[in-house]
């Protein structure tokens, strides 16, 4: 039995060395310190970075990449709203809903759901009903009467606690701002009235001068008027995401990516932009992600969020799609066209 020990211990000993040499001597072993750094950095939890052993100056570009990402603004002025979409409104009301997985590695995989909406003028911004706490995404959506919802807006969120009674940049909704500094530029996605969204960095009033209806705000920026924003692997680790888009034709595309479990890792802010521009979006933004990550449908949440016992977070908001009477729906899952909602045990 001693014997067997110390062949362990050996064993072990070995495994340490080469997986050391491994992490601390090699471009991937940097890479992967690096993805992991950014991972942390991108969350609550941003003081346990330093455990990755990076250098403090790379941990400083990141954290600098993360708070100021590059940003083009989609609109300039009310007769400039992003050219490339043209708003087909009708009362045909399509939507599709798709179940998505990625496997790169036994380290990095993710699963997911996107739904693509053929009219923006039936995806609005609502927020909860309480004054100081916010409200699961499922208590919100179905108040709304809507089909289909993901979340928006940040919050105050300090160590993971925030309750979603404090939303953090721009918030409009049915065209009133809701946000209390109105003249401050943050990042931010909107709807405007003709059902076109915008994306950048625009103070509220900058938005409702340009027609938006709804706003919510976060970032990076994805895709502008047709343009990939995000560089390498975008900087911000892998996690649960959520990002919003839209593509020529005006059809909005919602996305939401599981991340922090065993059944799915997360995904790199490039893979969000990737799969939206390959589904043809012109304009794309995030969402806020991590724990908050979250997505309604038919009454159901239909991702499972990283939150504490995977029970969604409570939220200042969400974007939800409600659809209008006289609309004639026409639903799509996983390729398969649904004539009823019920049943669908999504």
């Amino acid at each position: 039995m001693k014997k067997f020990f110390g062949i362990v211990g050996v064993f072990i000993l070995v495994w340490a060395i080469i997986s050391g040499i491994f992490m601390f001597f090699t471009d991937s072993g940097y890479r992967l310190r690096a993805m992991a750094a950014e991972t942390i950095l991108s969350s609550q939890h941003r003081q346990w970075a330093k455990y990755t052993f990076l250098p403090q100056s790379d941990l400083d570009a990141m954290l600098e990449n993360i708070n100021n990402p590059n940003y083009v603004n989609s609109a300039s002025g009310s007769g400039n709203l992003g050219g490339m979409v043209n708003v087909k409104s009708d009362k045909d009301l399509y939507v599709h809903v798709e179940s998505i997985e990625s496997y790169t590695n036994p380290t990095h995989y993710y699963k997911g759901k996107v739904i693509t909406i053929s009219n923006p003028n039936r995806v609005k911004l609502v927020s909860s009903k309480l004054s100081d706490h916010g409200e699961q995404i499922f208590v919100i959506a179905k108040r709304a009467k809507a089909l289909a919802a993901i979340n928006a807006s940040g919050f105050v969120d300090l160590d993971g606690h925030g309750n979603g009674g404090a939303s953090t940049g721009v918030v409009i909704e049915d065209g009133v701002i809701k946000s209390q500094n109105k003249n401050t530029k943050e990042f931010v996605a909107g709807i405007t009235k003709d059902g076109v969204m915008i994306t950048g960095k625009y103070s509220a009033n900058e938005l409702v001068n340009l027609g938006v209806q709804y706003a919510a705000g976060f970032k990076p920026q994805l895709i502008v008027n047709g343009q990939k924003m995000v560089e390498g692997d975008g900087g911000w680790g892998w996690g649960p995401r959520t990002a919003i888009g839209q593509k020529a034709d005006g059809s909005i595309i919602f996305v939401v990516i599981d991340g922090r479990q065993t059944r799915s890792v997360g995904a790199s802010i490039k893979e969000v932009q990737d799969l939206l521009y390959e589904r043809g979006a012109v304009n794309a933004m995030c969402m806020d992600g991590g724990s908050s990550s979250s997505m309604y449908f038919n009454g159901d949440n239909i991702t499972i969020p990283s939150s504490r016992n995977n029970i969604p977070r409570y939220l200042p908001n969400i974007w939800a799609l409600i659809p209008q009477a006289g609309d004639t729906l026409h639903v799509d899952v996983d390729g398969k066209d649904v004539s009823s909602l019920e049943g669908l045990g999504l």
